[in-house]
């Protein structure tokens, strides 16, 4: 892979990850039953967040070996 397209990915997936962790973190200080009611209505797009950065950072990985 190119430095540039990797240096891409890479970026990507660092902003994926604090992206997610934000979120997990700002659900962790509401209610549980509104933490709950959130999570029922955005939780499928939270999974697909976290299965994009996982595939990206395992091209990255596949790519370095």
């Amino acid at each position: 892979m190119e430095p540039p397209i990797r240096q891409e990915i890479e970026t990507a997936v660092q902003a994926l990850d604090q992206a997610i962790s934000g979120l997990i973190n700002f659900l962790m200080t509401l209610r549980p039953t509104l933490r709950n009611e959130i999570l029922q209505i955005c939780g499928h797009h939270l999974q697909q967040a976290r299965d994009a950065r996982d595939r990206l950072a395992a091209l990255l990985q596949s790519d370095g070996q």
